[in-house]
């Protein structure tokens, strides 16, 4: 079989690496095509290896005055924030006009932006245009962009695989549930791989992960609001606990880094008790890495992912569909595990929701090892169901 995946951001964002390895894993020995924003980046982390690697630099313009390119530049003029060449990229692609190609969508939550959601209009048309099945893959959808062209474009994917119920349900309430199974997240069955960073003591099992994401601060009701309670927190843990502190990067791209504010934190402090893994990860170093924390709070997803599925009680500090659902399906609510980094008022916010977090930590653990096994076999679901439709 033959998958194109489209829709991915590049492996520096390790969340998308992380669902284009399990995906490919549990999908098994196919041919995999991968249109990607970040080549270099995907090169970097040897996606390569598992997938053919394809951007906007290896595709043939679309001939503007053929009948498709017609079709497209009225299209395009009739909704000015669609792109012409956008549209055109993915169409004309060489690689897309092979016969019984499943195309994958796999950012998992870019129906939570409304910039990508043009972008995703634009190349479901192309897809359209060659009666290419499309797939929604592992997606979390925000309620707020639901207008009426983008429910009529998630009508036309032949499945969705939601990775959380709440997703479930705000499909459901457009009318759009015949496509829709609920899932785990691929990235549930991703291995973790072994590194030897701060092992003695990763080994001491008294860590607390941290991953701290600079894209927050685009959500906070006042200025460093996440910066400030994770700073509180940290002087809270230094000064009242022996726990060391690993700073854990989990997306690692120009302008959205979280390894920024995890050095800006850790030269706040200038202690020994803290550890920046601040070297070149792959998305399962870092699975191994989170994994061997006793405790773990993160902002990005698919950090908090990777401590979910290995058992490590998680304090999410989030805002999405994607963060509430996914803690609500584990836990059956997310209030006491979830802080809303947009309701930030104080800086002791966060440190106030870990108090009551640690004196579950035992309980939440307990929880995990029993839930997790059976949780995570549900994101073969998703296999299941993509090869009924092919």
């Amino acid at each position: 079989m033959k998958y194109v995946m489209f829709e991915h951001a590049g492996s520096g964002n390790h969340g998308c690496e992380a669902i284009i390895r399990s995906t490919c894993n549990m999908l098994g020995k196919n041919d995999y095509y991968l249109h990607t924003k970040s080549i270099n980046e995907d090169i970097n982390y040897r996606i390569d290896e598992i997938a053919k690697l394809f951007t906007i630099s290896d595709e043939v313009s679309i001939d503007r005055e053929s009948l498709n390119g017609i079709i497209m530049r009225i299209q395009s003029r009739l909704n000015k924030k669609i792109n012409f060449d956008d549209r055109a990229s993915l169409y004309h692609n060489r690689k897309l006009l092979l016969k019984n190609a499943i195309a994958l969508s796999v950012g998992g939550d870019n129906y939570c932006y409304r910039g990508i959601i043009y972008s995703l209009h634009n190349k479901l048309t192309a897809l359209s245009l060659k009666q290419i099945k499309t797939v929604l893959w592992g997606c979390s959808v925000d309620r707020t962009y639901l207008d009426k062209n983008t429910i009529d474009d998630l009508k036309k994917y032949a499945l969705i695989t939601a990775r959380e119920s709440l997703t479930v349900d705000i499909l459901a309430e457009h009318g759009i549930y015949n496509t829709v199974i609920q899932c785990a997240d691929p990235a549930f069955t991703l291995e973790p791989q072994a590194v030897s960073f701060g092992k003695s003591i990763l080994d001491s099992q008294n860590v607390i992960g941290i991953n701290v994401s600079d894209f927050m601060k685009y959500y906070n009701a006042y200025p460093n609001a996440t910066y400030r309670n994770f700073k509180f927190l940290i002087e809270y843990l230094l000064n009242n606990t022996d726990y060391y502190i690993a700073l854990i990067p989990h997306v690692r791209q120009a302008g959205n880094d979280d390894l920024v504010p995890s050095l800006e934190l850790a030269k706040e402090f200038g202690s020994d008790r803290i550890l920046v893994a601040d070297e070149d990860f792959n998305c399962m170093e870092l699975k191994y890495i989170i994994s061997k924390c006793k405790m773990f709070i993160g902002c990005r997803t698919h950090s908090t992912i990777a401590a979910y599925s290995t058992c490590v009680p998680t304090l999410v500090v989030g805002y999405s569909t994607k963060a509430k659902g996914i803690a609500k399906d584990i836990f059956g609510d997310y209030n006491d595990l979830l802080v809303d980094a947009r309701e930030f008022k104080s800086d002791n916010d966060l440190l106030d929701k870990f108090l009551k977090f640690d004196e579950r930590k035992g309980e939440l653990k307990d929880h995990l090892e029993k839930f997790m096994p059976e949780y995570i076999n549900r994101a073969y679901l998703a296999k299941e169901a993509l090869l009924k439709i092919i």
